[in-house]
């Protein structure tokens, strides 16, 4: 049994409010005290009286403090454990088997000029990515986690919104050649540290330190190391520093942090040569280029050939083989693909990255019940994700099961809720919750999670195209033609392809206007 330490005690003091209503009372009571000794000389009132008043006084402070560490006042009421112990235990509770689970949080930036971001997050990420790869541990995506700011959040708050029952944090400073990281180990029920570590290493450590940090969380979890199809690759430091910058980078899913994480990749590469990872990420800007912002020819000859080139440094990463069966997609190769999504999901069974593509390429075969398969499984596998779930509603839709896709649209809006609820401009789901809004009839709101995400994004080729989808689909036929405008003249990266073929613009198709943008589109 974990003891409370008296730093663990003063947390717990402070969160449940112990300490404001102790300064509180302790300021109010003197001021009845002046009052009173006023009131008494003024007043000619029995002499009692006023030792009584003191007594009270004295009385009442530690019941205050009873008080406080028990109920809080809030917006809503008194209401009990304002820690969040009785609503944690219960969420804890209905894990299957109790599954161990836990968040790892972005860490925070201890430099001097705070400019260091990119390499706390990248750290955190590297930590939550090989903790999700050990079986029967539950990790919350870097999706929801990342969404929250370990600085502002209590304990109580990350195993509300992320359904964990432990929280991994820290914070860290690069100077040089030297790092300083620390780590904590929390449970989010009623916020013990359970582990704590300083580390003062040179920066070329950072792996030992990760491995270390790993081992750890994972023997007090009680959890099995998993057995990882092959040793880390020690790779020269420099490369790795900007290999987490572009990870960072490209996490942000916007056209110009793609290219950004393109050239920090190659960088890394320059360093290291032989760096695999380095090729799989640098294929997937090139893969997602295709996809989402710009489908020109040198994107899939790039994704191609560094696909190719990740599978040949480092053929036991499953990142290398999503990135080839994400190119082999995009050349219209999908037998290939599955071979290799499949080869990806034997090597990493919960990479998210796996299933979903692998989903979508069944979508471009044809192949839909198979591909409802495949994004069941992304859903499960990435329990916060929304994108698969309103994919599955979609395409039961089109086989006709407009129950089942009712039930799985109202799914997919409950996961976009609860991604809002942790970052409200979250523009994915401002855009894909909007559709789903709309296909239940809530035009309205559906209209104003559309018009959010179009307003900040206001370059996000995909984004602004399905703001052109969902105003045709509503029958918001300038609107739907304003986003198209919007994506020739300003962004200027949309496949002609899909303007030719969507059926969601069968209600534009024959405007004049429709017919003049998709003369001024490249073919």
């Amino acid at each position: 049994m974990n003891k409370l330490s008296l730093s663990d005690l003063w947390s717990q003091l402070k969160k449940r409010k112990v300490v404001r209503v102790a300064l509180i009372y302790v300021v109010v009571g003197l001021a009845i005290m002046l009052a009173g000794i006023m009131a008494f000389e003024g007043l000619g009132l029995p002499d009692y009286l006023l030792p009584l008043l003191l007594v009270l006084i004295f009385l009442g402070f530690p019941i205050a403090l009873v008080l406080a560490w028990v109920y809080e006042i809030t917006p809503h009421g008194i209401r009990k454990d304002s820690a969040g112990h009785i609503e944690s235990i219960k969420k804890v509770d209905h894990y299957p088997d109790n599954v161990p689970s836990i968040a790892v949080l972005p860490f925070t930036d201890l430099s001097e000029n705070e400019d260091q971001g990119y390499f706390c997050e990248g750290l955190a990420e590297e930590l939550l990515d090989s903790l999700r790869k050990v079986p029967n541990l539950r990790v919350a995506s870097r999706v929801a986690a990342f969404q929250l700011d370990a600085r502002q959040v209590d304990f109580d708050e990350v195993g509300r919104k992320l359904h964990v029952q432990t929280e991994l944090k820290g914070a860290c400073r690069k100077s040089g050649e030297k790092l300083h990281i620390n780590v904590e180990l929390i449970n989010t029920a009623d916020g013990t540290r359970r582990w704590s570590r300083e580390f003062k290493r040179p920066y070329k450590d950072i792996f030992e330190i990760q491995e270390e940090v790993e081992a750890t969380v994972l023997n007090i979890l009680d959890v099995a190391k998993h057995e990882p199809a092959a040793p880390r690759q020690w790779v020269d430091p420099r490369a790795y520093d900007l290999f987490l910058h572009g990870l960072s980078c490209f996490a942000k899913h916007t056209t110009q942090d793609n290219v950004f994480a393109r050239q920090l990749f190659l960088q890394a590469i320059d360093f290291e040569p032989e760096y695999g990872r380095a090729w799989a990420a640098l294929a997937y800007t090139y893969g997602y280029s295709y996809m989402y912002f710009n489908a020109t020819d040198v994107n899939l000859a790039e994704a191609k050939r560094t696909s190719k080139q990740a599978l040949k440094l480092a053929p036991h990463l499953a990142e290398s083989h999503v990135s080839y069966g994400i190119a082999c997609c995009m050349d219209q190769n999908y037998k290939k693909a599955e071979d290799v999504f499949e080869k990806a999901i034997e090597l990493d069974a919960k990479n998210f990255r796996a299933w979903y593509f692998y989903g979508r390429a069944k979508v471009q075969e044809g192949d839909l019940e198979r591909a409802l398969k495949l994004f069941d499984q992304a859903s499960r596998v990435r329990p916060e994700d929304f994108q698969s779930v309103l994919l599955q509603s979609q395409l039961y839709t089109s086989l006709g099961q407009q129950g089942k896709a009712i039930e799985v649209t109202i799914e997919g809006i409950k996961r976009v809720r609860a991604m809002l609820e942790l970052n409200p401009n979250d523009n994915r789901a401002l855009n894909m919750g909007a559709f789903a809004l709309l296909r239940m009839g809530k035009a309205e709101e559906a209209a104003k999670w559309m018009l959010a995400s179009l307003k900040n994004a206001p370059m996000d080729s995909i984004i602004q195209y399905n703001g052109a989808c969902f105003f045709s689909l509503a029958g918001e036929v300038k609107h739907a033609l304003d986003c198209l405008e919007h994506c020739l003249i300003k962004v200027g990266n949309i496949n002609r392809e899909w303007l030719e073929h969507d059926s969601d613009m069968d209600n534009i198709r024959n405007h004049p206007r429709f017919q003049e943008i998709i003369k001024s589109f490249p073919e």
